[in-house]
């Protein structure tokens, strides 16, 4: 399953399947000759390598080398990846390419011209921590820090004079149907362009001349016969462009998605939050999943009456969105991050990174309609300025590259919180009775009064209309565990606990959405980490299918309470 968008005069190839392999370990990145380079293995791309059991949990630099075969000359290329983990080199013939410490983001590197022929792609992945080198993805964070290609490689040949890198397609007028069409094009643009288009299956193209300015055009069409999107009718339509040089297919939905009087309002009408956080991990996959278990886990959702996703921690796989698309769920994304500290949010490395996966995020998954929410830095220390100061700055990062969507993040420092006034949405991350282990009372009785506070809170220094939302709330059940008392970590707590969740946050006027942590059990620390005891056998076991996505009782639970929410 190939995603959008598409680019049916290109010659395109997709360079996923076995690549010869070898696991170096310890290595210097910077310092590797893929002239030295040898191999001695075979490993799948897309592929996690440290989930193979030759290699599991390893940490090191692990080396790829695979071939690939032009028929004519090409002048320039796009080598793109869908994202890897953690940093990265690349070499084709023996000359660098590109480089990466962007986790899970979306890039893109030049190849330069390729003679026909015969050509060696080398790549370099490094999965190791590393404060200096790696400064997205800490040893801290409560998941696993996987090695290998997450997402596919594919080689985009692309044309002589002027290309169409894409076509950012926003919703202007949902009643009318008008859409704003941004062409972003590179190598050699011209001042004006002439372009042919038609949206669906038009019979025939339309044409226009655009006027070019810093490699971007605007136009404002309506489309015919339009459908809108939604959960209910996740209508979808295409937009083809041609040049004179290239050729594209974008899909998008036409909706409008706003935040008003305490409400979340989806083409004019309230809609209400239900759903889960999900982690894209698989005890075989790792976070390269298959398109069989996104798919499966989609329908698993729609079972339980879900309408929405938190994709944490990190960018998501395109391929999942366009899945979420067509099925007529709600997203959120958001960049990497987890529960970073003032010292981090200080460095203005840190800083740039930051920005820059942020950005490349909104880039790639402008023209989902499902996605409504572009968040980062989950749980950071957003009661402090150093955290103001960031959080201001990706908050206008994300507005100037796409304002027709809500920015949010999640907040777990509450009492201290003086971010939250920079978003559209309040979300927070609590976990009453079962985070605080030494509670005294019954842990669903915490629930509650958590939740009334925690509001009260948010109102005193937010506009009294902001919406206010459940990022995550939960807790753990071992699959397979019963006990007649519900005994905590038994199936049967965490059913109760997560009625409970849902009876309060459904009752509360203040409240439009939640999020419930989290959809499958999902691998985390393996041997230290901070709530290390949380975590029996390196999993986060909150999830209400266990990490092969058997159901616990809490999914019956959670189906149930949630089709009597419409």
């Amino acid at each position: 399953m190939n995603a959008y968008p598409f680019y049916p005069s290109r010659k395109i190839l997709v360079l996923d399947g076995a690549w010869d392999f070898n696991f170096i370990g310890d290595a210097e990145l910077e310092q590797l000759d893929p002239a030295e380079f040898t191999f001695h293995d075979v490993m799948c791309v897309p592929g996690a390598f440290d989930c193979s059991p030759a290699y599991y949990c390893k940490r090191g630099i692990a080396l790829y080398r695979t071939d690939f075969t032009l028929e004519q000359n090409a002048p320039d290329a796009l080598l793109k990846l869908g994202g890897l983990g953690l940093r990265a080199r690349f070499w084709i013939d023996g000359r660098e390419i590109g480089f990466t410490n962007l986790p899970y983001s979306g890039v893109e590197f030049k190849t330069g011209k390729l003679t026909a022929g015969k050509h060696t792609l080398c790549a370099a992945l490094d999965n190791r921590f590393d404060p200096e080198k790696m400064k997205l993805f800490l040893p801290y964070y409560d998941f696993y820090a996987f090695g290998g290609f997450y997402r596919g490689v594919t080689l985009h040949l692309l044309p002589e004079g002027c290309c169409i890198d894409c076509v950012q397609i926003r919703t202007t007028d949902y009643r009318t149907g008008k859409v704003n069409l941004r062409f972003l094009f590179r190598g050699d643009v011209p001042k004006t362009l002439a372009v042919q288009l038609k949206f669906d299956t038009e019979n025939a193209f339309r044409s226009e001349t655009l006027t070019i300015q810093a490699h971007s055009a605007s136009l404002e069409l309506a489309v015919p016969d339009f459908k809108l999107w939604s959960t209910e009718t996740p209508d979808l339509h295409t937009l083809e462009v041609r040049t004179k040089n290239d050729h594209i297919v974008e899909s998008f939905g036409i909706r409008e998605v706003k935040a008003e009087k305490r409400q979340i309002l989806l083409n004019g009408k309230p809609v209400f939050l239900k759903g889960f956080n999900r982690h894209e991990s698989h005890p075989e996959f790792g976070p390269a999943t298959p398109e069989q278990v996104m798919i499966e886990d989609l329908q698993n959702l729609k079972a339980l009456n879900c309408n929405f996703i938190r994709g944490c921690h990190y960018p998501q796989d395109q391929r999942f969105l366009d899945l979420c698309d067509r099925m007529g769920f709600l997203v959120w994304e958001e960049s990497l991050g987890w529960g970073n500290t003032k010292e981090q949010m200080a460095d203005p490395e840190f800083i740039a990174l930051q920005e820059k996966q942020t950005r490349l995020m909104v880039r790639n998954s402008v023209n989902h309609p499902s996605v409504i929410i572009w968040a980062f830095l989950n749980e950071f220390e957003s009661g402090t300025q150093e955290g103001q100061t960031l959080c201001r700055k990706l908050v206008a990062a994300i507005r100037k590259e796409d304002d027709s969507r809500l920015v949010t993040f999640a907040c777990s420092h509450v009492w201290n919180d003086i971010c939250t006034a920079l978003t559209d949405i309040v979300a927070y991350n609590t976990y009453p009775g079962w985070i605080s282990a030494d509670a005294a009372e019954e842990p669903p009785s915490y629930i509650r009064g958590n939740r009334d506070k925690i509001i009260e809170r948010f109102r005193t220094y937010n506009p009294p209309d902001k919406p206010i939302m459940v990022s995550e709330m939960g807790c753990c059940g071992l699959y397979g565990s019963h006990d007649r008392a519900a005994a905590q970590w038994s199936e049967e707590f965490q059913a109760e606990y997560l009625a409970e969740v849902i009876r309060q946050v459904f009752a509360s006027p203040d409240l439009c959405g939640l999020a419930i942590w989290q959809f499958n059990d999902a691998k985390s620390y393996l041997r230290k980490g901070s709530n290390i005891r949380c975590k029996p056998l390196a999993q986060n076991l909150a999830g209400v299918f266990d990490q092969y996505r058997r159901p616990k009782l809490a999914a019956e639970t959670v189906k149930k309470l949630f089709a009597e929410k419409r």
